[in-house]
């Protein structure tokens, strides 16, 4: 869409009203305003420097940032993540919680509109200022022309940004770079990538987009494309046509105006041109040659942190506080303290309550307006409950009906004073509403139920009767009417026990005396009375028949029962009974269900209310934390130093406070590095214009976010010498150390020099030199020269490092003296420097003479050179061809080169430079250069060449606080031959620029990758508007159709493109109609997604020889523990791997199937454009590709994860990491295109070689190996491909012929691979055949089931490979598994959850994602018969085990939950009843918490293999926890010490017996005629005791003391009559214990033990043995680690102190294998000396023996293993690097081994001559190498042998 401005602004009040149908579901969006928030305002008011944080409802997405990439600064595209962040919470709060924890679900329920918008910026923010979102300040500052480099203006970074507007519309914009739509700049720069990606990301996010042109666009765009393309046609042809140039010229040096780069204002704060305290701090310009850095210095002031703790009085405490802030300002720590840390402090320590006020005010307002709500929302539920007792009323009227005319209605069930309206909003306020008055009105009282059991039984029993009856023909009225009475008499009798009353009824007494044989009824009754299984089997029936029809069915049936006809009176008095007992459950029951309802709806309310009251609370004391705080901080803000306050605690009135005290050291010197880069736009330039003039930038570091490196040196023990930049960011730091007198050179880059000096106290030097403090440096970066030149000694030592830079080593063994040079005499040596690239050193005296010293002859060479007197600095240039010496002069004199005539009278000083030619040294100066006035500070002065072309002069404008140089073109005197691009002149009408790339960026986008509609917003006047509709589909048209000629792409989508044009005054997108036909709806979380996969993430790199996985795309942090229990370093690993926002992706489609195609080849062959084309990526191809990057393309079956790789064989990798990188592809791909050039040459053979290495690595597995290699040869022609795959077979034939059974075909890829010769690129064929893979891509078995799984293994693979771990990945995983499941297990036994905390997770399958299932069941169905039915709670998060809590503690809220919801044990009167019931309750709830944990463990171990050692001990393990768990919640069950009811603690406690109640009996007096019956007293006897009740307000009894008083189960007093004249007074006990000390004693392992129980014999029987009630023997197993008990008899032991106590289970042994060999290799870290880097090396490990240990017995048969017949390793060990050889123990060729390597760890080399101390090896380039491929000649020899005659060998194969 094009839009074209006027000048006219729109007019809101024309705007046409909101379509609010589709506006955004659930949350409200922060609407564009310019009304901002006060932080917003304050940050406008500051201008900020990023405009993005003052527009508001503006988001940026897509941020365009600087890259240092492989020495180059390029641009990148990232995702902000502060803006993402911020709209995603502000959109659905909580739902962002890091990069990898986004709720995507949750944010789906967010829908919007959107619409694209680019093009001309200062259109776009008329649009804006139009619409009211920015203001005229904002505009102004939006339109004003700032570069991107320009940090200190305020401006909009490029990039995309989201704008939300009103009701549910978005925009995204894509804000421009300036001048990136205009055709001048070349296609390849980098403007113009950042365009084409950028609008790539626009066209994926959006369907359709504007383009805002403005008129002048309009007026210079080439609306003829033929012009245009004869104009690019004619380009083409010269662009590629070079010459040799040959040119004869005289030297010269000359100067021109060279770049000028700003400095930020933080860099302008730390430069200092001065001296303090005698330490000099103005910035240096870094020596070099090829590489531009700077230098700040600056003096800090440094304090120590000390931390203190008084313990101090409230009325010490002010004068405390006071003394400890003297020359400190006071901060408080927000994370350690809170509130009442904080009250204590300010009111105690502070004596300032009155900052508190207005915290208790807010705190009190808020309880009130709490307590108002909750006053309200009472109201409102008695209201509505009013409404429901009427709901529940009309439901009554219903069921009651069912009784037809035997039950009078009440008439206030007819009357409701509420409609269908009150009705309907109850319905909707508690949706389960009805439900729960239908479950209500059930009639559940005990008696009904009772009723009906005993009338349908009574049912039965007379349905049998009359059956054997009728069968003997005998039925008769009479008979009838006898059933009938028996009938009612048995279901009115007074008997309860059911098998009773029908052997009541059963019983045979004739009702016919006058015959003397039995009547039918006898016989009937006696077929009854004589089966007792006919009567259990109706009980059954009636049971059953009772619980299978409702009441509804019953009552209708009642109503009906046919056998009462002619007895309707008989049927009414049954009818009434029931009618009665319904009456009674209506008028007490229901109603104290509805009572109860009432009071638990406003319980929950209560409590909600609470929790919000809570809340609110919580969020006023932090934000009024944050504002005291605040307030105390500005009020003590003077001092030079901290007092922080960590936390105060008051105790026994006294107050605990934690300080952090800051004292005051000594100042540091702090040095920042800055590194500067060209962007390739400028090389670029550069290569076409020698005389352009680039801008270098300072080096942004990703990972910091910011520019310079800063680290400190104390300057009284060191003084700053000398800094040079070497290649690969490295620098020479030369410091001298004045304490120990000697020079100290530290060579390293300037992020690891920082880390060395910030994390180590003594920092080791790459080189030590000891000298005094009289010397001179020089340095020749490109020859890697030092020389030291003393000026007291007049001697010379020159150094050198080697070919690798690894080592600075003395060139010459004796110092060089020079004084005999000088006659004898001192001379005063001002300037000492390497001519560049030579090896030749200049000595430039005080007085200006000048020699130079040859260090291959060591001689001066004859001729002397006389620089001026006031020379300010002397420089060598880059290529040695001349010396410069800059002097400052008064006088004015005019230069050879510069004709121009100045002003003398106002010029005071003139800056010069003296030229001389190195070749023609010795004679007069070759030139005198006046340098411009502006460039002054020439002792800052360094000569530098940029991007090998440009000389440039480089210093500080420090007055104008920038780096600014002048450019140097140094002729010498000779031919010179240069090999450049011929240009034309072009005529004037082509070399206008235009902004065609507005349109044309849609062809350039497709050109790069596989590619919507566009409307062109104009701003011109309406009557032209259609005239350019046309004239533009015309251009687009033609533009596709050439393009489409030009690329043989597929291109049926730009069928589908269409244009429109709209001018900028019709704009109008709140138009309902525009937006329908303009803008697509999207949800937001499916939206985000869609914007995160558009952007690579880098996962891995390979660098100093190892492969090095990243942490969302950053270093990984290695910070993690060396001791690690179990030694899962793996494990720990993985977990410290993070694939940024790919994560959360991941885990949000984790049951999708997942796909890996991955690119690998040669460098710049096409392989990231090829995947861009294949599954639709993003990579961009135009960059160098570092590493592994990973993007992800979602589909609806799947998702397609592409790996793009570095090229091999480049520069910056060695041998070993290009194989780690081909390794890691194989493992993880499904489909490699490994991509080559046309022509097969050594390199592609070495590259095959990698291949075959890596196959060397890992055994062969079929799991583990599954890609489908395509070796792809690029740019074939079709008559050639036949003779291309010959080639590359004969390639692979011969490989497979020289490597047998090992080739990497076969161990690798499954013994095949494709072959495909591509086409060239813009062939028809070139996509055919991408077709063709596609089709191979999707017939490829999928490897990875699900999300979690590839999640889970690519991490554990990367892992492996950081750590050279080549051990099997099934058996990783199964560790990391176990380790997890292991891990988990405390929390799934005690809560069945695996997380509680702040956040609860439930007990997952870790495969699959999906819940272990956690149903509710009823207690009747699995539990209980004898009770009611109630739903049980679900299992998750009922607290079941805890080591540090009391089994009475843990039990409480389970055992108040039985009996409040399924028996009370105070009403229940058959204690061992309860007890029974209550132990089956808890018995069920522990067996389905053990029973979802070994569920849980199963599903997640159901994949690995069974019989593995580690699955066995990870489960035995569980069930060991699991039986601890059954062990605990086995009750006591033995009688409690103070009362008569049953021990409720576990079965093994230690302390008294004990019931957990007030010991106290519950139930009334049953002498109840005595008294009141509303006031009958309580049992006075204790809980539990037999016999009746009986209260002590009246006697009722004797009541005298019992003669047994003193012995156990007495109730203490008499139970006869008052007055009774036996004289034996008796309680009701009617048995009496012994009570002594049980008799079992006998000697365990543990010791003596003694039965802690007493003995419950009668007191009356004779006995010598006390036994308890315990009849098992109580001891303890003797096998380690199993807590059972002895399964034999109590007394056992008792005359046989050796039995065992076996607990008759099959145990685990635990001893260690015996084998021989190592059971088990173990990767283990090894910290290094120095630095950070952790090199992991080999262990064995024993594992324990597997076998089972037999019941009854102390110890298994066998000799310990833990593998019959299982695999052990050899013993013997790599000399070098450590690995275990991998062939079996015993071998047969006992004196060859063979190992997959490690790194080499035994290598020793010294750091420095000077110092003896000796760390581990690496090789040249200071890499760590695999031993294999360091030391591959030592492996075939004895040297590597574990011993003098093993011989140790990388492979098995015969040639070895």
């Amino acid at each position: 869409m094009r839009i074209r401005d006027s000048e006219k602004v729109s007019n809101d009040s024309n705007e046409v009203q909101e379509d609010t149908n589709n506006s955004f579901n659930h949350a409200k969006l922060p609407i564009a305003n310019p009304l901002m928030t006060s932080s917003q305002q304050a940050k406008y008011n500051e201008v900020s420097s990023d405009l993005a944080d003052v527009i508001s409802g503006l988001y940026r997405l897509l941020d365009l940032c600087n890259d240092n990439d492989i020495n180059d600064v390029v641009d990148k595209i990232i995702i902000s993540k502060e803006y993402l962040e911020k709209l995603c919470n502000d959109m659905v709060p909580s739902s962002f919680k890091s990069i990898s924890e986004i709720n995507y679900t949750k944010l789906n329920s967010i829908s919007f509109r959107l619409i694209g918008c680019y093009g001309n910026r200062n259109l776009i923010a008329k649009f804006l200022l139009n619409r009211n979102i920015i203001d005229q300040q904002l505009y102004d500052l939006l339109t004003a022309s700032v570069s991107i480099n320009d940090t200190n203006k305020p401006s909009l970074r490029p990039g995309i940004y989201l704008l939300v507007m009103k009701a549910n519309l978005c925009l995204l914009i894509h804000w421009p770079e300036i001048g990136c739509y205009e055709n001048a700049s070349n296609p390849s720069s980098q403007i113009k990538r950042n365009m084409v990606n950028l609008h790539r990301y626009l066209t994926k996010l959006t369907d359709y987009q504007m383009c805002f042109m403005s008129d002048k666009d309009l007026e210079s765009f080439d609306l003829n494309l033929e012009n245009s393309d004869n104009n690019s046609d004619e380009d083409d042809e010269t662009q590629f046509e070079f010459e040799v140039k040959k040119g004869q010229e005289k030297e010269d040096f000359k100067i021109d105006n060279g770049f000028k780069m700003n400095l930020s204002n933080k860099i302008k704060t730390e430069i200092n041109n001065q001296m303090e305290d005698e330490v000099p701090l103005y910035p240096i310009v870094v020596e070099s040659t090829t590489n531009q850095s700077f230098v700040t210095r600056q003096l800090k002031k440094t304090w120590n942190l000390k931390r203190i703790s008084s313990y101090i009085s409230a009325k010490r405490f002010p004068d405390d506080l006071k003394t400890k802030l003297q020359d400190r300002y006071l901060l408080i720590d927000r994370n350690r303290m809170d509130m009442k840390a904080l009250e204590s402090f300010v009111k105690h320590g502070l004596k300032m309550e009155e900052l508190l006020i207005p915290l208790y005010e807010e705190i009190s307002a808020a309880k009130m307006r709490n307590k108002l709500k909750m006053i309200q929302e009472k109201i409102s539920i008695d209201e509505d409950f009013k409404i429901i007792q009427q709901m529940a009323s009309i439901k009554l009227r219903v069921f009651e009906s069912n009784f037809d005319k035997c039950i009078i209605q009440d008439s206030s069930l007819s009357q409701t004073n509420s409609g269908d309206i009150d009705f309907e909003r109850i319905r909707t306020k508690y949706p389960e509403i009805e439900n729960q008055i239908k479950e209500k009105i059930k009639i559940n009282s005990k008696g009904w139920k009772k009723m009906k059991k005993r009338y349908n039984l009574t049912c039965i029993f007379i349905e049998d009767i009359r059956e054997k009856i009728n069968e003997a023909g005998e039925n008769s009225d009479e008979m009838t009417e006898y059933l009938v009475k028996t009938f009612f008499n048995m279901f009115t009798d007074d008997e309860t026990d059911l098998k009773k009353l029908l052997e009541k009824y059963t019983q045979i007494k004739s009702n016919f005396n006058w015959i003397l044989r039995d009547s039918p009824l006898d016989k009937a009754k006696r077929w009854i009375f004589g089966n007792s299984n006919i009567n259990d089997s109706n009980i059954n029936k009636a049971k059953q028949k009772t619980k299978a029809k409702s009441d509804e069915e019953f009552i209708q049936e009642l109503v009906k029962f046919e056998s009462f006809e002619g007895h309707d009176d008989i049927k009414e008095k049954i009818i009434n009974t029931f009618i009665k007992e319904y009456h009674k459950w209506k008028k007490d029951d229901l109603t104290q269900e509805i009572l109860k309802s009432t009071i638990r709806y406003n319980k929950q309310l209560e409590d909600k209310l609470m929790r919000e009251y809570e809340e609110e609370k919580k969020i006023i004391e932090k934000n009024m934390f944050d504002k005291i705080c605040n307030e105390i901080e500005t009020k003590y803000k003077d001092g030079s130093m901290r007092l922080i306050v960590l936390n105060v605690k008051k105790a026994f009135g006294y107050f605990m406070v934690e300080y952090d005290i800051e004292e005051l050291q000594s100042k540091q010197l702090q040095i920042t590095i800055y590194e500067t880069s060209l962007k390739e736009e400028d090389k670029f330039q550069i290569q076409e214009n020698e005389s352009h003039i680039p801008c270098p930038c300072p080096i942004l570091l990703s990972n910091m976010n910011e520019y310079g490196i800063s680290f400190r040196i104390d300057p009284q023990n060191y003084d700053f010498k000398k800094i040079s930049q070497f290649d690969n960011h490295k620098f020479l730091l030369m410091l001298y150390n004045k304490k120990m007198q000697r020079i100290e050179i530290f060579f390293d880059t300037a992020q690891q020099l920082a880390q060395n000096f910030e994390s180590h106290s003594t920092i080791k030097p790459f080189k030590i030199l000891n000298t005094d403090e009289n010397f001179i440096i020089a340095i020749n970066e490109p020859k890697g020269l030092l020389a030291i030149y003393n000026t007291v000694e007049v001697k010379l030592a020159v150094f050198s490092f080697d070919d690798n830079r690894s080592r600075l080593y003395g060139r010459d063994t004796n110092t060089i003296k020079l004084l005999q040079w000088y006659n004898n005499s001192i001379p005063n040596i001002k300037y000492f420097l390497f001519i560049k690239d030579t090896e030749y050193l200049c000595f430039v005296e005080n007085n200006g003479r000048a020699r130079i010293f040859n260090l291959v002859n060591l001689q001066f060479r004859p001729a002397v050179c006389n620089f001026p007197c006031n020379l300010v600095n002397v420089l060598s240039s880059p290529d040695g061809s001349c010396i410069v010496a800059f002097t400052k002069e008064a006088d004015s004199i005019i230069s050879t080169d510069n004709k121009e005539q100045h002003d003398n009278d106002d010029i005071k000083e003139i800056n010069r430079a003296y030229v001389y030619f190195f070749e023609t040294f010795g004679g007069p100066v070759s030139k005198v250069v006046d340098l411009p006035l502006n460039f002054k500070s020439l002792e800052f002065l360094q000569i530098s060449c940029i991007n090998n072309q440009q000389t440039h002069l480089i210093t500080f404008d420090l007055q104008n606080g920038c780096l600014k140089s002048l450019l140097v073109k140094i002729i010498l005197e000779k031919a010179q031959l240069r090999f450049q691009k011929c240009m034309r002149k072009k005529s004037l009408e082509f070399q206008r620029t235009n902004p065609n790339d507005l349109i044309n960026v849609y062809k350039l986008m497709f050109e790069k990758y596989p590619i919507d509609n566009l409307k062109i917003v104009l701003d011109i006047d309406d009557d032209i508007v259609e005239d350019y509709g046309k004239k533009f589909e015309e251009y687009i048209t033609k533009m596709f159709e050439n393009l489409k000629r030009s690329t043989n792409k597929p291109a049926l989508m730009l069928k589908e493109f269409s244009s429109s044009v709209i001018t900028f005054q019709d704009l109008d997108v709140d138009n309902a109609n525009f937006r329908k036909k303009f803008s697509s709806e999207y949800q937001l979380g499916e939206w985000i997604i869609q914007l995160c996969c558009l952007i690579p993430i880098q996962i891995a790199v390979t660098r100093n020889n190892l492969f090095q996985p990243l942490k969302d795309g950053l270093s990984s942090n290695e910070n993690y523990p060396i001791e690690v229990e179990d030694g899962h370093h793996i494990d720990i690993i993985s977990k410290n791997i993070s694939f940024g926002w790919y994560e959360g992706i991941f885990k949000h489609f984790g049951n999708k199937k997942v796909k890996v195609i991955s690119s690998m080849g040669e460098q710049l062959c096409g392989k990231s454009f090829m995947l861009n084309h294949l599954v639709g990526t993003t990579f961009d191809g135009s960059r160098y590709t570092e590493g592994v990057w990973m993007s992800l393309v979602n589909t609806q079956e799947s998702i397609y994860v592409a790996l793009d790789f570095e090229g091999l064989k480049s520069f910056e990798r060695t041998p070993q990491e290009d194989m780690f990188l081909a390794l890691f592809n194989t493992i993880v791909s499904n489909l490699i295109l490994f991509k080559n050039q046309f022509i097969i040459n050594r390199d592609i053979s070495t590259m095959f070689q990698k291949f075959q290495d890596c196959a060397q690595l890992y055994e062969s597995d079929p799991k583990l190996f599954q890609a489908r290699l395509c070796v792809i040869i690029k740019d074939v022609p079709k008559v050639d491909k036949d003779g291309i795959i010959r080639e590359f077979q004969s390639k692979f034939d011969q490989l497979i012929a020289e490597e047998g059974e090992d080739n990497f075909i076969t161990r690798m890829y499954g013994g095949g691979l494709d072959i495909i010769p591509w086409p060239v690129f813009g062939e028809i064929a070139w996509f055919k055949t991408l077709s063709i893979v596609n089709k191979k891509l999707e017939k490829q078995k999928v490897k990875y089931e699900n999300a979690i799984t590839f999640l889970q293994n690519i991490k554990v693979i990367m892992a492996k490979l950081k750590i050279c771990d080549w051990s099997s990945l099934d058996e990783s995983l199964i560790q990391i598994r176990i380790a997890t499941l292991k891990r988990l297990l405390p929390i799934a036994i005690s809560y069945g959850l695996e997380q509680k905390d702040s956040v609860t997770k439930q007990l997952m399958d870790r495969d699959s994602g999906k819940p272990i299932e956690d149903p509710t069941i009823n207690f009747t169905d699995y539990i209980l018969n004898d009770v009611e039915s109630i739903e049980l709670l679900p299992d998750a998060d009922i607290h079941l085990y805890d080591e540090n809590e009391s089994f009475a503690q843990l039990s409480e809220d389970l055992r108040d939950h039985f009996e409040e919801i399924v028996q009370s044990r105070e009403e229940m009167s058959d204690e061992n009843k309860w007890f029974e019931n209550y132990a089956k309750f808890s018995n069920y709830i522990v067996e389905r918490r053990i029973s979802r944990v070994r569920k849980w463990y199963a599903q997640n171990t159901a994949k690995l293999p069974q019989d593995n050692s580690i699955v066995i001990d990870g489960k035995y393990e569980m069930e060991q926890k699991l039986d601890k768990l059954t062990l605990l919640w086995t009750l006591c069950g033995l009688a409690c010490h103070q009362c008569h009811l049953k021990c409720m603690k576990n079965f093994n406690h230690e302390e008294d017996h004990d019931c957990l109640t007030n010991h106290k009996c519950n139930f009334p007096c049953q002498f109840v005629e005595v008294h009141n019956k509303k006031l009958i007293p309580k049992c006075s006897h204790k809980a539990g005791h037999e016999g009746r009740h009986i209260c002590r307000k009246i006697k009722h009894l004797c009541g005298e003391p019992c003669n047994l008083i003193d012995k156990r189960n007495c109730q203490k007093v008499c139970s006869k009559e008052i007055g009774h004249l036996d004289g034996e007074h008796l309680c009701q006990s009617t048995r009496h214990y012994c009570g002594e000390n049980c008799s079992l004693s006998t000697v365990t392992v543990n010791g003596d033990y003694h039965c802690p129980n007493k003995c419950i014999k009668s007191h009356e029987e004779h006995h010598e043995l006390h036994s308890c009630e315990i009849e098992t023997c109580p001891i303890q197993c003797p096998i380690p680690y199993c807590e059972k008990r002895c399964q034999s008899d109590h007394f056992h032991t008792f005359f046989d102190l050796h039995v065992d106590h076996f607990c008759g289970n099959e145990h685990q042994c635990h001893e260690l294998c015996e084998d021989g060999g190592v059971c088990k290799i173990v990767i283990e870290p090894k910290k290094q000396l120095q630095g950070a880097f952790i090199k992991y090396i080999q262990l064995s490990e024993r594992l324990r023996c597997n076998k089972k240990i037999p019941p009854n017995e102390s110890k298994h048969l066998d000799k310990h293993t833990h593998n019959d017949n299982g695999f052990h390793f050899c013993e013997a060990q790599c000399h070098f690097c450590g690995y275990f050889c991998i062939l079996p123990y015993g071998h047969e060729q006992q004196y060859d081994h063979n190992t997959r390597h490690g790194i080499d760890v035994n290598t020793k080399i010294k750091f420095s001559e000077d110092d003896a101390s000796e760390y581990t090896s690496v090789d040249g380039q200071g890499k760590f190498t695999l031993c294999n491929l360091r030391n591959h000649s030592r492996h075939d020899i004895n040297s590597i042998a574990f011993s003098p005659v093993e011989i140790f060998t990388n492979d098995t194969s015969d040639n070895q």
